[in-house]
């Protein structure tokens, strides 16, 4: 590939593919300055010396370092590059615009297939897409994806919902219990939860799925991704 396709050389550690959004171990997640800020006739909670980086879709998002340093954390996701990759629409593992790889208008998703249970229209997810060439990388390497089984998908529309974040007291600014029912601990609160949303730290960007078309061959899909690769030089 030359530097005018949309697919970008991957990171490799130890021989495995790291994905753009995954943080590393020089990217740990600082103390977080939080206070009351006001915009719009409304409190909610802010970032101290928040710049507009810091505050996006009206919501305070959490401060990370951005050093991709040190060794790769699988696992865990780093705020800024995957609220990058669901806005811009980029490879979740190489970090390359995914509008424009195809010659449809449609964008490919790719997620553990647990239970056997596939992308569905309507679908929340935290994952942004992803290239063909580079999901069949994923699925090559990535441990969940090739001993439990994948699902894909290529999607039409993909509004955005809500975030991912951690809770707090507006009164005195504590952090409230973790959402148990995820792993993670983090609420998923949607933009319409005007209450909620006000108080929130936010990690991940959520976006829901729709006009989906459930993909079961990978390599038919780059295929046709080379060929629009080519047609786009």
């Amino acid at each position: 590939m030359t530097s005018t396709t949309p697919i970008f050389p991957v990171r490799y550690w130890d021989g495995v593919p790291v994905p753009f959004i995954t943080a590393w171990s020089q990217e740990q997640v600082p103390p977080q300055e939080l206070l009351r800020v006001h915009h719009s006739g409304t409190t909610s909670l802010g970032l101290r010396g928040e710049t507009d980086v810091e505050r996006q879709f009206g919501v305070s998002w959490m401060r990370m370092p951005v050093t991709r340093g040190g060794r790769p954390q699988h696992g865990r996701v780093h705020a800024l590059r995957q609220r990058q990759a669901m806005s811009r629409m980029l490879c979740q593992l190489c970090g390359g615009p995914t509008v424009g790889a195809r010659k449809d208008e449609w964008t490919l998703f790719l997620a553990a297939g647990a239970d056997g249970h596939p992308l569905l229209n309507g679908e929340r997810t935290e994952s942004p897409p992803v290239h063909a060439v580079c999901a069949r990388l994923s699925v090559q390497h990535c441990p969940p994806l090739h001993h439990r089984g994948w699902t894909a998908a290529l999607v039409r529309r993909t509004p955005v919902r809500g975030v991912a974040g951690l809770l707090y007291d507006p009164r005195t600014l504590e952090r409230l219990p973790d959402a148990p029912q995820h792993r993670d601990g983090m609420h998923r609160v949607p933009f319409t939860d005007t209450r909620r949303i006000r108080w929130t730290l936010a990690a991940r960007l959520v976006i829901t799925l729709e006009d989906v078309v459930p993909v079961t061959d990978l390599d038919a899909l780059v295929d046709d991704e080379t060929k629009a690769v080519k047609i786009s030089r």
